[in-house]
């Protein structure tokens, strides 16, 4: 065994389940390294409870360390030892209990159970005993690449939090995931933030607890924006979501990111939705060298009454793309609350150059997929489109007929569909169960297009048999 190339026993630990690479542990010294490089490729850490305590533990070893890529970080342990602090009495006790005490607490050690675990809870009986913990294993993690923090519906980040979580911002990171509230964003990503090689940055954003629009705008344009531009030499993918409306026109306009290739943005739904939309598209414009990929989403998360505005959202959009001049190769629209329309829009600003589009969320009809292809194959183009994710009312032997004469490039194909039909003009019909046998309808449809189909993967979403 020991002459067998480590390559070949990781391609056939690839076919191996990750819950029984564990029963292979002591087979042989690679399939040792594999199930501990399963076992603690993710950690994460939220409560103080057995399993975080058994985790602290096994890391403070640095063979165990260095096996950790990602990280999830949600600090609900603080707001416990917080919780603690406060309820503990202060009261002033003569020498005599204070030595009672004292005996307790040995008693206590003779009889707990000599693991590491019980050992390392002793000492964690402060907030301060939490930070020193949570900094030493931390900081010992040397080889993590993805690294994600929520902070929300916590007490704001102190001075003494900070150093744990930023003590993982290290050469090897590559993402970064911050879901934080503004004010931890002030006093995370302060003057001292510096990531050197990280290029993906996902930021959701919770602005509720501040109501001065002053006040938010200061935060943005003081610490938020510095922070993004200290990544500019590698930053590449940027990723923006608000979890309620709020104005971050400011922020986006003082970003430069002469490296960013991908963006996502979450937009709410509801009025205001990002605040001033010029701000959008001050964005999109400065960055027009070297953006290749936009991904847009609709979002309901918070916000006052849980009134969406389609009309308002619709003009927004329309006023972020007006103008704007892109050469994108990847357009990606998701979310069932983005309308068709708004989505045709969308396209129809940007398909002259895309090679791969995406429209899932809304289910689209024959004629949606019509005006959407149409706008695809109206330019002359250097390159057509070879990719297309699409969600559909139907599918039909007429509605494949028109696909595979809009894009005679296709060369991948991924559809999303509510129904199967015999002809684009038929309505599903019910008996109360589905009718027919789903495989053979497939094939039935596709059966005509075999050729133009022979190398393009269909994905069907539990389509639905009409009768």
């Amino acid at each position: 065994m020991a002459t067998i190339p480590h390559d070949i026993w990781l391609h056939i630990a690839q076919f191996v389940p990750a819950l029984f690479l564990s029963d292979l542990i002591s087979l042989n010294s690679a399939f040792f390294h594999i199930a501990m490089d399963c076992r603690y490729r993710q950690m994460s850490f939220a409560y103080l409870d057995n399993r975080m305590l058994r985790s602290l533990s096994r890391l403070r070893d640095p063979a165990v360390a260095k096996r950790v890529r990602i990280l999830h970080v949600y600090p609900g342990f603080l707001k416990d030892t917080l919780d603690k602090d406060k309820s503990a009495p202060d009261l002033r006790r003569s020498l005599r209990y204070r030595l009672a005490d004292l005996a307790n607490l040995v008693l206590d050690q003779r009889r707990l159970p000599k693991h590491p675990k019980f050992r390392l809870l002793r000492t964690l009986r402060r907030t301060e005993d939490v930070v020193r913990v949570m900094l030493e294993v931390l900081s010992g993690l040397p080889n993590v690449t993805d690294y994600y923090v929520t902070w929300c519906g916590l007490p704001s980040i102190s001075a003494t939090a900070v150093p744990f979580l930023s003590t993982v911002f290290q050469a090897n990171l590559r993402k970064l995931s911050l879901e934080l509230s503004l004010e931890n964003m002030k006093n995370l990503l302060n003057h001292s933030f510096q990531v050197q090689n990280l290029e993906e940055l996902h930021l959701s954003i919770h602005s509720e607890n501040i109501w001065s629009a002053d006040e938010r705008n200061a935060i943005m344009t003081t610490y938020l924006a510095p922070a993004i531009n200290s990544l500019h030499a590698t930053l590449q993918t940027l990723a923006i979501q608000s979890w309620e409306p709020a104005d971050l026109a400011p922020m986006l306009r003082a970003i430069r990111l002469p490296a960013l290739q991908q963006l996502s943005v979450a937009i709410p739904i509801e009025t205001i939705h990002l605040g001033d939309p010029e701000g959008l598209a001050h964005f999109l414009n400065a960055h027009r060298t070297s953006l290749r990929i936009l991904r847009l989403r609709a979002t309901q998360y918070g916000g006052l009454g849980l009134t969406p505005d389609l009309v308002s959202f619709d003009n927004w959009i329309t006023q972020a793309i007006h103008g704007v001049r892109l050469i994108l190769r990847v357009l990606d629209i998701s979310s069932n609350l983005f309308p068709v329309d708004t989505s045709v829009r969308c396209l129809r600003q940007f398909s002259r150059t895309l090679t791969s589009l995406s429209l899932t969320g809304c289910y689209r009809s024959y004629d949606d997929v019509e005006e959407a292809l149409s706008l695809m194959a109206c330019h002359s183009r250097d390159e057509s489109l070879g990719k297309l994710r699409i969600g559909l009312v139907s599918l039909s032997p007429q509605l494949l007929d028109l696909i595979s004469s809009k894009l005679p490039g296709l060369y991948r194909l991924e559809l999303v569909v509510k129904y199967l039909l015999p002809h684009a003009t038929d309505s599903p019909r019910f008996n109360g169960k589905y009718v027919g046998q789903e495989g053979q309808s497939i094939r039935q449809i596709v059966s005509p297009h075999k050729k133009w189909l022979r190398d393009i993967p269909m994905l069907t979403g539990r389509p639905r048999m009409s009768s």
